[in-house]
């Protein structure tokens, strides 16, 4: 019997459910295309920036009990990118000391998915303030946070493929998991 071979596995923290349950359709996407691969998240409750650094940097610690992480990334929304605790610029290289990748979410979780809602649409940051009414005239039955399964049943892998074109961030993360 040939032995089982270990999933690589990756570390996310994740600032909300809203992030955890992308994640996990990240996951359930990389199954359909039989990578071997753990996505590790944990969600780190919102707050500030450097709140959430911390918070991922201790869970991250302890995930590391079960085995080391191929790679490790934050995930965090931009809109508070100009009023937050810590400037986003200084988030990545704080994180990226920490051996952390920042994938910034322009501006915001409901953002990336209004761009993944509209084709055509993906090279222009909505404005926060309109997120959310657009999203909802657009996907009336949108709830916050959506779980993995609305995701699937709302987006392809081609809508997420479409939109990483334009987004540095979220390519560089799926294309190191391996989904593009």
């Amino acid at each position: 019997m040939a032995p089982i071979r270990k999933r690589t596995r990756y570390f996310v923290g994740a600032e909300g459910e809203s992030e955890q349950s992308f994640i996990k359709w990240l996951q359930d996407l990389s199954e359909q295309q039989n990578l071997h691969i753990h996505l590790d998240c944990y969600p780190l409750g919102g707050g500030g920036y450097s709140g959430m650094l911390r918070t991922a940097l201790l869970y991250r610690r302890r995930g590391l009990s079960k085995g080391g992480y191929h790679r490790s990334f934050l995930i965090v929304d931009g809109d508070r990118a100009d009023t937050g605790d810590l400037p986003i610029g200084q988030l990545k290289e704080n994180a990226a000391n920490e051996g952390l990748t920042l994938c910034c979410q322009l501006p915001n979780i409901e953002g990336l998915m209004l761009r993944m809602l509209k084709p055509g649409s993906e090279r222009t940051i909505p404005d926060r303030l309109t997120v959310s009414r657009e999203i909802m005239r657009l996907w009336p039955e949108y709830r916050k946070p959506a779980d993995a399964r609305t995701l699937a049943m709302k987006f392809s892998k081609e809508d997420l493929v479409r939109v990483a074109e334009f987004d540095d961030d979220l390519r560089y993360l799926l294309v190191t998991i391996g989904i593009i």
